[in-house]
């Protein structure tokens, strides 16, 4: 049995970082690109779970993946990260999604996206029974409806995390609602918290609202505000240059949780053990 589970989808990132800015019928230079790993594994959830099967956590990645090449590369990392593959399906026919992360020279970054099998997803017999037996459910971005019938699937003592993104299409206002009901852990950056705190207020009277959240949100290189029971407090992180910081914050959410599995209980300890984790990430970037 899988101690924790991660769901969301899968994607291949291109990341590459411009000698100036991107404009129509002209040519910019690109300054620098992670060559040893060009396309990257990416997606919300393969970036949570990362840390906690760094540390040791029986954890599952559901996610699903196109019949394809890039499908197979990111099966591939899932396993040699040590995280459970066997909730990924895999779509037929069908291509992996992919994105194009683009950093220009002022930091500013977009996004190209691919949305490959999108709409095709399901929940399979395998990814059911492991939704089922979790003690812990990250659960990052994907299709809305596959995230409500998780949610219904779930044990009444299983702690769940969401990992919040500003996608209105993934997180409409009701499942937002139905998160914060649930949630012992949320994670968000500042553009995103009105959205969490608009959630937990409208559920703050529902008979299903089980317990206040330990919210975490995150700023960049600004310190990490942190919210709980009794008190609101913040931690400093550590200033790095990195030019690339696709899944920091989800790898943070990641480092986070991996402590709470460790039977850490003190917020700052957790959060402190999130921080750790995603400037490793970033050191590891910077030093490529």
């Amino acid at each position: 049995m899988s101690r924790a589970v991660a769901i969301g989808y899968a994607c291949v990132d291109y990341a590459a970082t411009l000698d100036g800015h991107f404009a129509p019928d002209r040519t910019v230079m690109i300054r620098q690109r992670a060559s040893d790993a060009f396309p990257r594994p990416g997606g919300c959830a393969l970036y949570a779970a990362r840390p906690l099967a760094a540390r040791g956590t029986a954890v599952a990645l559901l996610s699903w993946v196109g019949a394809d090449e890039h499908g197979k590369l990111f099966a591939s990392s899932v396993e040699q990260a040590g995280i459970g593959g066997g909730g990924i399906v895999t779509i037929k026919p069908g291509s992996t999604p992919m994105a194009f992360m683009i950093y220009q020279a002022d930091g500013s970054c977009g996004c190209l996206f691919d949305p490959g099998i999108l709409g095709k997803e399901f929940l399979s017999p395998e990814q059911q029974r492991l939704i089922a037996n979790a003690g812990l459910c990250c659960v990052t971005v994907g299709p809305a409806a596959i995230t409500r019938q998780a949610l219904a699937l779930l044990d009444e003592d299983c702690e769940l995390a969401w990992v919040m993104k500003n996608d209105p299409v993934s997180f409409p206002e009701p499942l937002r609602i139905e998160l914060a009901c649930r949630a012992s852990y949320i994670f968000c950056n500042r553009q995103e918290r009105g959205w969490v705190d608009d959630a937990l207020a409208k559920s703050s009277q529902s008979p299903q609202r089980k317990r206040q959240p330990l919210v975490v949100e995150t700023a960049g290189a600004e310190a990490v505000r942190v919210a709980d029971v009794e008190r609101v407090f913040e931690l400093e992180v550590e200033p790095l240059h990195c030019e690339d910081s696709t899944g920091a914050g989800d790898t943070l959410a990641g480092g986070c949780l991996a402590a709470v599995l460790a039977g850490e209980r003190d917020p700052c300890a957790i959060v402190s053990c999130g921080i750790a984790a995603a400037a490793a990430l970033l050191r590891s970037r910077a030093a490529g």
